[in-house]
């Protein structure tokens, strides 16, 4: 039976949407907050977050917050799970028993705002979620739980956040009642063993011909929803970008003899995908998409764009 729940639930994205779907397998929050509308597209068209899409759906009561000078309403408490705003003391007093925050990783390892994407470039072997109280800091608050698994080193971030999402929804509400009860105490974490990661940007997403296939797929991984990953190539002497979304190895095995003597950096065409030669192996890319035209497959867009008139530029800039 699902149940209200007197919580003010924070978020505006695709693991605060997953988070939620969980939640309201059990627990109905009074209120959603989330952040306006943005434009999207080529006509930036104002577009909702998939958090609000969702509370809407549900027939949930939404609230749009542009900023929180006039935040009055009381909550016994609320979760937050990539909301994207950071919320104020003024606020946090209004919340009886504090604000939890739903962080997709083990605290104290991977604070900060981008630790799905850190967690598969590092190649961790596990992660998880923690549930802590929010304090002046960032992801620095006691802990009231955590849960891991262990990661296969197939995922890429949208599987991650939808994972991650679910996983802390469920924990969410295993644990809740017992912190509402006051018979959970959260503990201080590890500080001591805290890292932190950063903000991405554009220049993130650039693959160097230099690096290893293992890199390569990591960062394929990690960076596919944005910024993307990156080649620039040399089309008909034209500077253009190659969007890169997946690649798989080339075992030596199934390398012919003249593809075994392509030097590092070049590209070749192998069983009619177009593939390169990195520092350590070859690599099939098997899905990408040239700046201004549609994301397809390696096979036909050779079928445009004969080998011949392309070639990877060892200069990178945006």
């Amino acid at each position: 039976m699902v149940r209200p729940l007197n919580c003010c639930y924070f978020a505006s994205s695709r693991f605060g949407a997953a988070a939620l779907r969980a939640i309201l397998k059990r627990y109905r929050p009074t209120l959603v907050a989330t952040v306006p509308a943005k434009p999207q597209g080529r006509g930036l068209k104002l577009e909702p977050n998939i958090v609000y899409s969702l509370a809407l759906a549900e027939k949930l009561p939404i609230l749009e917050v542009k900023n929180f000078e006039q935040w009055e309403d009381q909550f016994d408490v609320g979760l937050v799970a990539g909301f994207g705003k950071v919320i104020p003391e003024l606020v946090i007093r209004n919340f009886e028993l504090g604000i939890i925050n739903l962080h997709p990783s083990l605290l104290p390892r991977y604070r900060g705002p981008n630790p799905i994407s850190e967690t598969i470039l590092n190649g961790e072997g596990e992660t998880g979620v923690t549930l802590f109280i929010i304090d002046e800091q960032i992801d620095h608050g006691p802990i009231i739980a955590q849960k891991n698994f262990t990661l296969d080193g197939t995922e890429t971030v949208e599987m991650l956040e939808q994972r991650l999402g679910q996983l802390g929804g469920e924990l969410f509400n295993e644990t809740i009642e017992a912190y509402l009860a006051g018979t959970l105490t959260p503990a201080p974490q590890n500080h001591a063993a805290a890292t932190t990661t950063r903000k991405l940007t554009k220049t993130d997403g650039h693959l160097s011909l230099d690096d290893s296939y293992e890199t390569w797929d990591r960062k394929i991984r990690a960076l596919n929803l944005w910024p993307g990953t990156y080649l620039k190539i040399n089309l008909r002497s034209k500077p253009q970008f190659l969007k890169i979304f997946k690649i798989e190895l080339i075992p030596d095995g199934h390398l012919s003899p003249d593809e075994r003597r392509v030097p590092s950096g070049q590209l070749f065409v192998h069983r009619n995908y177009l593939a390169v030669r990195l520092s350590d192996a070859c690599a099939t890319i098997l899905e990408l998409q040239l700046e201004g035209k549609k994301r397809m497959d390696s096979r036909e867009f050779l079928n445009g764009y004969p080998l011949g008139n392309l070639s990877v530029s060892r200069s990178y800039s945006l």
